[in-house]
């Protein structure tokens, strides 16, 4: 709600193995089969990155087919309500479906964070900090596949700022 507020016009892109996710969460399908089948199904469809018209389709046979079960019809109108985050990629060029780069990035974050037994004030955890950003943001890509090779040996902070700056060297 406050990236709408603050960017009203921003398509906002729902992970899609975090939404799959909640529905196994919600309807415990890890330790009870009752409502595997419907999850299974779900997730079927989110992962085959359909057209929009195959994804209405299909869950429009979803609805008819398990509708009249009230958790099955509560699962499947949380998808319809969430339609438009869960297929935002589709309006945004080279967009992926997942937000697993973020979450790399927060768990490298973590790993560096882990070992510390705690920073003297709040401003040397802010130092550390900034430093860490710094340290990301002008280190190159070097390990990018498929269809992010492309950003290999090219450094965030580069892809990111206006043409005529030109960056200081901060790290070797």
């Amino acid at each position: 709600m406050a990236v709408r507020y603050a960017f009203p016009k921003i398509r906002v892109q729902t992970c899609w193995n975090h939404f799959k996710e909640t529905i196994r969460r919600d309807l415990n399908v890890r330790s009870d089969p009752t409502y595997r089948y419907i999850s299974v199904a779900i997730d079927n469809i989110l992962s085959a990155r359909l057209p929009v018209d195959v994804f209405n389709r299909r869950f429009s046979y979803l609805y008819e087919k398990y509708g009249s079960n009230p958790v099955a019809q509560q699962i499947l109108t949380n998808v319809q309500k969430n339609k438009d985050e869960l297929l935002a990629y589709k309006w945004i060029r080279k967009s992926p479906y997942t937000n697993n780069l973020m979450e790399c990035f927060n768990s490298h974050l973590e790993a560096r964070l882990t070992p510390l037994k705690g920073f003297n004030s709040f401003e040397d955890a802010r130092l550390w900090l900034n430093g860490y950003i710094l340290k990301r943001r002008f280190t190159a890509f070097t390990s990018c596949g498929r269809k992010f090779r492309h950003l290999n040996g090219k450094k965030s902070i580069e892809l990111t700022k206006k043409k005529e700056i030109v960056l200081p060297t901060l790290f070797g």
